[in-house]
């Protein structure tokens, strides 16, 4: 595929896409994500409506919170490919009538599962979780009313008219009341991991102490820069390919499910600030496939390998999420391709969810195996398989998929 740019190739998709019919949720649904190893498949996802809550906006410094207030977020997705979306992400003031900040987000599909938000009681919600990352523009008024406030207005949108974010969102169906919930966070971060010059598509020295979180929904959440990272063995969920060489719409490969591995904390650190707390884990984890593919965290230039941000965590038990703690995941790993037999170290984004409802995995035939609910899922970024360098702090597709369940 000859280089073009991600919006040029995701607008032909929608025309492209444009007859295909959104499956309807309707009941428990497995994604149609399992079978031999490297073949081709389509995912089944039903279709994501505009959904609006309320979320906090934090800007971390020297990692620790600093200045943090509620705003309005909306989510409108719209499918592209086969698991992927655009999905336009608008932040105002709680009345609405200021617009903060605009973007168009590309989220990645990565995996579903049942809960069960009543403890104890069948599993009522199903969860479909997707990895997202894009650029956030502010508005003029913004701008013109806060730019001089490194909190609110980011210096490096100075020099590139926006700001990068990455992280994930959940999408989650009441399958009793048919009501939608989800839940979300993206984040920009310092210059150590966002800016620096070596490796960065936008370097520079902008906001060497400070970084930024969206988070939804907002009520109940707590910000901790003390959240654990989860640690032991993994032995369920799946590697998965994404094949830019098909169509559109047939990009999606099954998935490869998980024959071992493990992961654990190495300690943390701070990269905005040498003194300050430790709001970054080091973990090191192993994990390979029952169709070869194999990843392990490796150093490469300031990443000491996979690294979680801890955000902190919801406190009603209640609604969707529950009480469920959160971390933002980046960083590269050493991966071999078991469908291609190649070798690459790519960077990955995501997240990583601990709690919350209790967790149950759907098998083809649509049973629920209760499964651990400490989740980690990350996608590479990179440029439509074109083994491009990373795209770090920038705009990118996903060809790798990893999530895993953490016992």
């Amino acid at each position: 595929m000859a280089r073009r740019s991600l919006w040029s190739f995701f607008f032909a998709a929608i025309i492209a896409l444009a007859s295909i019919t959104p499956v309807q949720a309707n009941g428990f649904q497995p994604d149609n994500l399992d079978g031999p190893c490297c073949g081709p498949t389509n995912v089944n996802i039903p279709q994501l409506p505009v959904q609006t809550l309320q979320t906090k906006y934090v800007c971390w410094n020297n990692c620790s919170p600093g200045l943090s207030g509620t705003v309005l977020t909306t989510f409108q997705p719209a499918q592209v490919a086969c698991g992927i979306y655009i999905n336009r992400m608008t932040v105002t003031n709680l009345s609405g009538a200021l617009t903060a900040w605009t973007g168009r987000l590309v989220m990645q599909y990565t995996r579903t599962w049942a809960e069960a938000s009543v403890p104890g009681a069948t599993p009522d919600t199903q969860v479909w979780r997707f990895i997202l990352n894009g650029d956030l523009q502010p508005s003029q008024q913004v701008i013109n009313q806060f730019g001089g406030n490194a909190c609110i207005v980011a210096p490096c949108v100075t020099q590139y008219n926006s700001f990068h974010v990455d992280g994930y969102i959940d999408y989650a169906l009441n399958c009793n009341t048919g009501q939608m919930s989800i839940a979300f966070a993206v984040d920009h971060d310092c210059d150590t991991f966002e800016h620096a010059n070596a490796f960065t598509c936008r370097p520079g020295n902008f906001h060497p102490t400070r970084s930024y979180s969206f988070i939804g929904p907002a009520a109940g959440f707590v910000c901790d820069v003390n959240v654990p990272t989860a640690q032991g063995p993994i032995n369920c969920e799946a590697f998965r390919n994404n094949d830019f060489t098909q169509p559109l719409a047939a990009i999606c490969q099954f998935e490869q499910p998980i024959q071992g591995g493990g992961i654990g904390n190495q300690g943390t650190f701070c990269p905005c600030s040498p003194n300050a707390p430790g709001q970054y884990s080091i973990q090191q984890f192993d994990a390979g496939t029952i169709c070869m593919s194999v990843a392990n965290s490796t150093q490469v230039d300031v990443w000491p390998g996979l690294v979680g941000k801890s955000l902190g965590f919801w406190t009603d038990p209640t609604v969707y999420p529950g009480t469920e703690r959160l971390h933002i995941e980046r960083g590269h790993t050493s991966y071999t391709d078991g469908c291609t037999g190649v070798q690459t170290r790519p960077y990955f984004i995501g997240a990583q969810t601990q709690g919350g409802f209790p967790t149950f995995k759907l098998d083809p035939t649509g049973a629920l195996v209760p499964v651990s609910s400490q989740l980690i899922d990350l996608g590479d970024a990179t440029f439509l398989n074109q083994n491009s360098q990373p795209r770090i702090g920038k705009l990118s597709i996903s060809d790798k998929m990893i999530y895993l369940n953490v016992n």
